[in-house]
């Protein structure tokens, strides 16, 4: 593609272009396959989307904002506060800010401009056809894991409340909620994006009453003010896994976020949407720390109560806001829990369905039905919790970080300075054209950063493993794109 054609082409609103064509934002030429959404509403993931299903701002600002003030935010505020304290923990929050809306606004805007999902055009860009596979089980392991997290949240809260005990009724209580997700994601975006810009007010309405029984207390300073409250952490350590559990959730909302922001109208409203998102993200991370502080104890020793020791309930208390909410304002407290989850897993389903089609899509070829693709996603969720293996995905959130920033930093590099200011390949997605198989300079540069970046962090050699994973990770790819441009601008290889 020519640079005046591109330049012609960026910040254009989508509602400006008249058909289909490489690289371009959304079509609204109002085709039969532009509406063949069906009675769900729901728009394929290998077709732009159509005029009639773009959205105001507001709505898909109220999709982010719906997934990150959710429980398991909620419980990302309370372990940054309780493993690097509430000062550290401040500056947590604030490199969680930036990073959340540079990511989300840079990755966003290819996904707008391609009106296409983070999925597909991971896979058409960095990925390859078959190599997106690789892509599809990181997401599915990573959204999919933070989906069963969020059921097991709820799960907890629903059976601490009601006093309900016995494997059986735990069993049957986490089916019934994966079935209300299921039955939730086949609404469609728009309903959705309604329903949560209902269900943020009302959390936050909860929360800010759980703010003020802290005040009331007498424990709002304490609350704001206090040090590392695990035992054993020591500040550097503390501080460092706070940062990268929040880094691993800036890439995640980054990928997110792109399965929404093709939905968009015009470019320009990518700005509001990813600082709506940011903020949001951040809000609940403090009310997380303050709510996580005034139920510690309670969950505390609720959890002890079951059998664990210190070190376990002291985890357990951090990790199951729900718990502490309940606590706090009783069945209002779960009415708000429950509705909140609604919106946030729902979306969750959403996302771990695009990435089983495109699995699916990328190993067999055929396109999976829309409630087939949600069924499967949920079913994988409720596997991770029956099989007892969160602990397993809990740790691996810890490698999160690498995989998420390195697939952001990845496309980004791609799509603005490799296909962008170098010229090597063209920017503008073809659909239905011929795909490379496996793109090696991408899945390649993926596998080495993961690599050294997990080896360097599991030994200690590097705390944060962000610092290393981004600029390698460009560094790479740059360098072998480079090395490779003649072959690539003549097709030889992808």
């Amino acid at each position: 593609m020519s640079a005046s054609k591109e330049s012609d082409r960026k910040g254009k609103p989508s509602t400006e272009v008249s058909k289909p064509t490489r690289g371009r934002a959304p079509s609204e030429d109002g085709s039969a396959k532009g509406r063949r959404a069906g009675a769900t509403e729901q728009v394929s993931l290998f077709e732009r989307v159509p005029a009639d299903k773009r959205l105001a701002w507001p709505d898909i600002a109220a999709i982010l904002s719906g997934v990150v003030s959710s429980l398991s935010k909620l419980m990302g505020g309370g372990i940054v506060a309780f493993y690097a304290g509430c000062q550290m923990g401040g500056v947590t929050v604030a490199i969680t800010f930036a990073l959340s809306f540079v990511l989300t606004y840079l990755v966003g805007k290819i996904c707008f401009r391609e009106g296409l999902p983070n999925n597909v055009v991971s896979r058409f860009y960095i990925f390859g056809k078959r190599g997106s596979a690789a892509g599809s089980l990181i997401w599915i392991f990573v959204l999919v894991g933070v989906l069963a997290v969020g059921t097991v949240q709820l799960g907890n809260a629903i059976l601490f409340a009601f006093g309900w005990e016995g494997e059986a009724a735990r069993w049957a209580l986490f089916v019934g909620i994966s079935c209300v997700w299921v039955a939730m994601a086949l609404f469609g975006t728009k309903v959705i994006a309604r329903m949560n810009a209902v269900f943020v007010v009302a959390l936050f309405c909860v929360m800010g009453y759980v703010v003020y029984l802290i005040a009331a207390d007498g424990q709002l300073a304490d609350a704001a003010t206090h040090g590392i409250m695990i035992p054993g952490v020591e500040p550097l350590e503390g501080f460092a896994y706070s940062v990268n559990y929040a880094i691993m959730t800036s890439g995640l909302l980054a990928l997110f976020a792109a399965d929404f922001t093709r939905f968009a109208r015009k470019e320009r409203d990518l700005v509001p949407i990813s600082l709506t998102g940011s903020l949001f993200a951040i809000v609940t991370y403090v009310f997380g720390a303050l709510i996580v502080y005034y139920g510690f104890q309670q969950s505390f020793e609720y959890f002890s109560a079951q059998g664990m020791d210190a070190a376990l309930a002291a985890n357990a208390a951090v990790t199951n806001p729900g718990v502490s909410l309940v606590l706090a304002s009783g069945g209002i407290g779960l009415a708000i829990i429950c509705l909140s989850q609604m919106k946030v897993e729902t979306s969750n389903s959403i996302g771990g369905a695009n990435a089983v089609s495109n699995l699916m899509n990328c190993l067999t070829g055929h396109q999976v039905p829309w409630a087939v693709a949600v069924v499967v996603a949920n079913a994988i969720g409720l596997a991770f919790i029956l099989g007892n293996i969160l602990d397993q995905v809990n740790a691996f959130m810890s490698y999160g970080s690498i995989l998420t920033t390195s697939w952001c930093v990845l496309l980004i590099t791609d799509y603005y300075l490799v296909r962008g200011r170098m010229g090597i390949g063209e920017r503008g997605i073809e659909v239905g054209m011929p795909e490379a198989s496996v793109n090696w300079r991408g899945v390649g540069t993926l596998a080495v950063v993961t690599v050294a970046g997990s080896v360097l962090y599991a030994t200690g050699a590097v705390a944060v493993p962000f610092l290393v994973v981004a600029p390698a990770s460009m560094a790479i790819y740059v360098a072998v794109s480079w090395a490779l441009r003649d072959k690539v601008r003549s097709g030889q290889v992808a």
